[in-house]
This record gives C-alpha cells, sequence and structure tokens, in this order.
C-alpha cells in the first residue's frame, strides 16, 4: 500500500467515529422515556381509621367525574379548593382501592388509583392476668407451639436439627413421648383437630399431621412461611410472621384470610395462636405481648402483656415469650416461652365474661 494511502488511514477513522458517536447521540435522546406526569390524586394522610373522612387533594389540572371505592361507586361529600372528601362505608381493615374519574383541562379522560390503609377503629383493652400455677418446663425446649389434647399437653420445638412433637407431663415437665423432625425441617406452630395433631414448618412449606400417639400420617404443603397454628371446629387458622390470618380446611385447602389491625396499624409478627370463647389470641414475636383478635374483622380487641420478669432470672428480650395453651372447662391458659425454665397457668378473667362472639365468614 502506497505510504500515502496509510497516512490517509488515521483521518478516515476519526471521521467514521465521530459520526458513529453523533448517530448515537440522536438515538440515545430519540428513544429518552418522557418525564412521568404529575399525580392527579394524593392522600392527605398516610391512614385513616374505619368511620374517618378522607380527604383527597387533586391536582388543579383535573375534574372529577367519578369516585369508586373498592369497585362500588361513593358519592363524595365535598369537591371545592382542590380537595375531595368523602366518608366511606367500610366496616373492614386493611388496604382498600380507590379509583377517581375525570378530565383534565385538555378534555383528557383519565383515572388515577391510590391504595388506601384503613385501621382499626377500636381501642384494644388491657387484660389483666392472675398466676395460678407455676409448674416445670424442659430449658432445652425451643418452644413453637402447645396444645392440650384430652388433658394431655402437647409441645412443638423448633430449630434445625432439635425440632420435635412432643407429649409432656404437665406436672414434671418431664417428656412422655418425642418424635424428631429430619434435620432439614425447623419446626413451628401446632394444634390438635379431631384426634391428629397438626405441625408446622417455618419455611419448607411443609404441614405434618400425626395421631395423637405422634405417628405420622400426612404432609401437607402451603406456600407461605409457617409460625403459628389454632382451630376453630375443622377451619385451621395459620400465622406467617405478617399481619396475616390464613384460614384452610383439614385438608389445607385455602379457604381465605383477614388482616390483623389494631388503631396504630397493622399488627404484624403474630406468631403462636390459640383460639379461645371465639376469638384468636397471638403471642406477638419478641415481644411480652399477646393480642386478642377478632377473628372475623381481624381488629385487636383486647391485649395481655406479660410481666418481663416472667419467669425470674431469664431474658425474655432472648428467650421469648411462645406458646400458649388453652385447657377446656378450666378457663384458664397455659403460657411458656423458648428455653424458659417455668410453664404459667394463669388466668385472665375478661376473656371468658358472656358477650359478643365473633363468627367467621369465609
Amino acid at each position: 500500500m502506497p505510504v500515502t494511502n496509510m497516512r490517509c488511514i488515521p483521518t478516515l477513522l476519526l471521521l467514521l467515529l465521530t459520526v458513529l458517536s453523533i448517530g448515537s447521540c440522536r438515538q440515545k435522546q430519540e428513544t429518552t422515556s418522557p418525564a412521568p406526569e404529575p399525580s392527579l390524586i394524593r392522600a392527605t394522610k398516610t391512614a385513616y381509621a374505619i368511620g374517618d373522612s378522607i380527604t383527597i387533594q387533586l391536582n388543579p389540572s383535573f375534574s372529577v367525574d367519578a369516585v369508586g371505592w373498592d369497585n362500588q361507586p361513593v358519592q363524595p361529600t365535598k369537591i371545592s379548593s382542590g380537595l375531595l372528601s368523602f366518608k366511606p362505608a367500610t366496616k373492614a381493615v386493611g388496604y382498600h382501592q380507590l379509583v377517581i374519574t375525570g378530565q383534565t383541562t385538555t378534555q383528557k379522560r383519565v383515572s388515577d388509583t391510590l391504595q388506601i390503609d384503613v385501621w382499626s377503629d377500636v381501642t384494644p383493652r388491657l387484660l389483666s392476668y392472675t398466676v395460678l400455677q407455676t409448674y416445670p418446663h424442659q430449658r432445652s425446649s425451643f418452644t413453637q407451639g402447645l396444645a392440650f389434647h384430652n388433658d394431655v399437653l402437647y409441645e412443638g420445638t423448633g430449630l434445625n436439627g432439635q425440632s420435635k412433637l412432643m407429649k409432656v407431663n404437665l406436672l414434671t415437665g418431664g417428656i412422655i413421648q418425642s418424635v424428631g423432625l429430619p434435620s432439614q425441617f425447623f419446626g413451628e406452630g401446632i394444634t390438635v383437630v379431631n384426634d391428629h395433631v397438626y405441625q408446622l414448618t417455618w419455611t419448607s412449606g411443609q404441614c405434618f399431621q400425626y395421631t395423637t400417639d405422634l405417628v405420622l400420617q400426612k404432609t401437607f404443603v402451603y406456600h407461605t412461611q409457617g409460625w403459628g397454628i389454632t382451630h376453630r371446629d375443622t377451619t385451621l387458622i395459620v400465622s406467617d410472621g405478617s399481619n396475616r390470618l390464613t384460614f384452610y380446611s383439614l385438608g389445607f385447602q385455602k379457604l381465605g384470610e383477614t388482616v390483623v389491625y389494631d388503631n396504630q396499624g397493622p399488627v404484624t409478627n403474630l406468631n403462636e395462636l390459640e383460639y379461645v370463647n371465639g376469638y384468636v389470641l397471638a403471642n406477638v414475636w419478641q415481644t411480652n405481648r399477646i393480642v386478642q383478635i377478632d377473628p372475623a374483622s381481624g381488629k385487636v380487641v383486647g391485649e395481655l402483656r406479660i410481666d418481663s420478669n416472667l419467669p425470674a432470672g431469664v431474658n425474655t428480650t432472648i428467650d421469648v415469650l411462645n406458646g400458649i395453651a388453652y385447657r377446656p372447662g378450666e378457663n384458664a391458659l397455659y403460657i411458656t416461652g423458648k428455653n424458659w425454665p417455668s410453664l404459667f397457668k394463669i388466668q385472665v378473667k375478661e376473656l371468658f365474661e358472656q358477650g359478643h362472639r365473633p363468627k367467621i365468614v369465609l
């Protein structure tokens, strides 16, 4: 190749790179996404209580034609000064869908949607308790579930390689019978229904069904974490560590669910459960709090706060309260915790007062 032509190569390469760079910039400019349009509506609060009027701030360019709440039309009580107010008839806690439809100043018909969090309108009453009896408890038991059946105390424990289902001698704390879970399973809550013991696992999505003599019969699959379990008649009630309770048939077919709120918002970390006199009692993980839940509405109507010095000498911020059992005929609860040396029989008179007993509607 002649020397003069070789000298032209750098110049040609520079020109080619410049053209490609310009083309790339133009392409980038052409494919850049347009700026998002401003929201047409905005809630004036992060959450509302049942019975509150809900106030929405409107974009000045937006004229409202219709308001929908959970796919039902609602009539605003006020539209003025860029604000819209209405009072929904809902009695349900949790998130609700608000859709507002209208027109912009350019006559464009548009809709905007918000998820509105509705809290309970009930302030939970503080329940009082009296310790009636103290029993010994295996300090090695990482308690995850506790239940009575035919006056026999059953206990489920956790941790991989240490999880068990046991029959326990209430008076001595001794183990009458025990069956271990394979090491890949972390045992969780238990309940006994129709002479069958159900034991959840934490993250494996499997529930084991045993006879009352601790013989494994069946394994069921579910698609959440497993924390606590109890039952009402033949409906299983399961917690997963959130603020949700899920209802299952005895064959673990999902029947429904409810979310749990008090007047301060969602009550999360629901753990071990027990069904007592129409209500679900739930340990709130890493606290000394047991909440009384109306399973029909999801509202917390009462709460029990166990003395953090019970049992003596135990750091209950580490070895936390976990384990509630109800013994029919006694009107008493039995409570313990993870690696506690004691199990306590307590009386909570307010739990057994005559009155409204909620019915689960599925």
